[in-house]
């Protein structure tokens, strides 16, 4: 069943299952993706791009392009009141530019937008066969291969699936993988509509409005475009059945509660979708892996659920690719299931957290317990700015070395194991300053305090281990901290993530070098 050329197939074509494609591509295999809707849809769902994926949009050269589609920077901040005219009665901290970990930062774009640029890029893309409208009805998978039987009849022979189909994954259900987790924690009621509001939010840019907890009327508006699209948004406990979605008329009366004048919105779309904090016990069955909302499900109070999808398919497609090529071994694949599962339990739970300040919030609000929301509006300044959460992340185990006992610092600032290699200028072979993380893309990375005694190890290792390497050399100076630490050296994965850091001691390069190469390519 394996092709001469080997094949992927990805099962969903929203933004994880596009991002996996466009990898794919990048690293020269060919994939197919089957994608059971005809046409994207319109329902602008999330709203923010995280820090980390916009590094990788940038890496890929789309971020721009989604920059001047997005809400201004400023939008970074949830604003409380009685309605959009009404009394204001809070308004989260804005967060202030300090000390920059990134060349990036968040950027509030609807995921329909984003959809819609990744699909513009990808259906481009020579290596990528796009199928709209085929959905997928059976799985079958043995040490060979997998065979997809799809909905239209057809059948779809693949070495390796990615299933990037959802929470409810047709792929995971024939795998009988199960969840962990909460399944019902409330049901949300989302409905996207146009209106002009500018006269009164054009000075108040903001994440979304949170209105009416004082009047009986709990809604939250959210910008789309800044003007004219809107999403209004209430939600219901998980102690009701699903909730039967609000009619036109309801969702009028929702729109002008909120709104707190008489408008005639034109409403566009109505959805309900279910509130959880789930995710996969497994994430990887033979050559079957899941990612996304395929493998996890999160309450929306965070912005991470696209954005840990993303993150999921760029550490596995470098794994993925090395281990099709030849490079590495199978075993290399199981790391994805170690490293990605537990960052998408600490999202969870960071999610879920986030949605419990809210309510307690509201209540605050209601109650008129001014000290308590003080309290609590300080506190979600750590929802905003989740730099910690979103560029700190770090795997307790996977494909890296822990080599010393001696690693201090913040993975914001200092390179550890299993962590993001922090933003910084680094000095390419070319003599040229680079961002190391824009320059994080391909290959392994060497970033050492002496490039020179490298290259000759370097050298021996692309012979031996048919991969890319490239040195860079760190730049010391008063305005930007040793990345570091003060070790010799650091090996970084083709996803930017450290391999090893330490000093080499008795040690040659070329024995450091061979050594966590063969560790971490098992």
């Amino acid at each position: 069943m394996t092709s001469v050329e080997p094949r992927v197939v990805v099962v969903g074509g929203g933004p994880v299952g596009l991002s996996a494609a466009l990898l794919l591509s990048r690293r020269g295999i060919p994939c197919t993706v089957l994608e059971q809707d005809a046409q994207p849809g319109t329902h602008p769902k999330a709203r923010g791009i995280r820090t980390r994926t916009m590094e990788l949009l940038t890496q890929w050269g789309i971020a721009d392009e989604v920059r001047r589609e997005a809400l201004p920077a400023e939008a970074s901040r949830f604003i409380y009141c009685d309605s959009l005219v009404g009394a204001e009665v809070a308004r989260s901290p804005q967060v202030e530019a300090g000390e920059r970990a990134s060349l990036a930062s968040d950027c509030r774009l609807a995921q329909n937008a984003l959809h819609s640029i990744l699909l513009k890029h990808v259906t481009a893309l020579p290596r990528v066969n796009y199928r709209p409208g085929v959905g997928v009805a059976h799985v079958k998978s043995n040490d060979d291969g997998v065979v997809l039987d799809c909905q239209d009849g057809s059948s779809v022979c693949a070495d390796y699936v990615i299933a990037a189909d959802g929470v409810a994954s047709t792929v995971r259900s024939e795998l009988g993988i199960e969840f962990d987790g909460d399944a019902v924690l409330g049901y949300g009621q989302s409905v996207f509509w146009r209106g002009d509001l500018h006269r009164w939010v054009h000075d108040r840019l903001c994440i979304q409005f949170i209105t009416g907890d004082r009047t009986g009327h709990p809604a939250n508006i959210a910008s789309v475009d800044g003007r004219h699209y809107w999403v209004t948004m209430v939600m219901q406990p998980g102690t009701v059945e699903r909730p039967t979605p609000p009619t036109q008329a309801e969702a009028r009366d929702i729109i002008r509660h909120a709104v707190g004048e008489q408008i005639e919105p034109e409403i566009l779309d109505i959805a309900t979708w279910r509130i959880s904090a789930l995710v996969a016990r497994q994430w990887r069955v033979g050559r079957v892996f899941l990612a996304g909302d395929a493998a996890h499900s999160f309450p929306p109070t965070g912005g991470f659920g696209m954005n840990t999808g993303i993150q999921d398919v760029h550490n596995l497609v470098w794994k993925l690719a090395l281990v099709m090529g030849g490079a590495a071994g199978d075993a290399l694949l199981d790391t994805y299931e170690h490293e990605r599962k537990q960052i998408a339990e600490s999202n969870a739970a960071w999610s879920r957290a986030n949605g419990v300040r809210f309510r307690s919030i509201s209540r605050a609000i209601a109650n008129g317990d001014d000290a308590d929301l003080a309290r609590l509006i300080e506190d979600q300044r750590h929802h905003v700015d989740a730099t910690d959460q979103d560029l700190g992340f770090g795997y307790a185990k996977g494909a890296f070395l822990l080599d010393t006992s001696d690693l201090v610092g913040s993975a914001l600032t200092t390179a550890l194991p299993g962590h993001r290699f922090p933003e910084c200028r680094l000095r390419s072979a070319t003599g040229a300053t680079v961002s190391s993380v824009q320059t994080f893309d391909d290959g392994f990375y060497i970033v050492a305090t002496e490039p020179l005694i490298w290259r000759h190890p370097a050298f021996q290792a692309v012979q031996r281990f048919g991969l890319p390497i490239e040195i860079l050399g760190v730049i010391s100076g008063a305005d930007q901290p040793d990345p570091l630490g003060g070790h010799d050296a650091a090996i970084v994965r083709p996803d930017g993530i450290v391999a090893w850091i330490g000093n080499l001691g008795a040690r040659s390069a070329d024995e450091v070098l061979e050594v966590v190469l063969s560790s971490v390519l098992s």
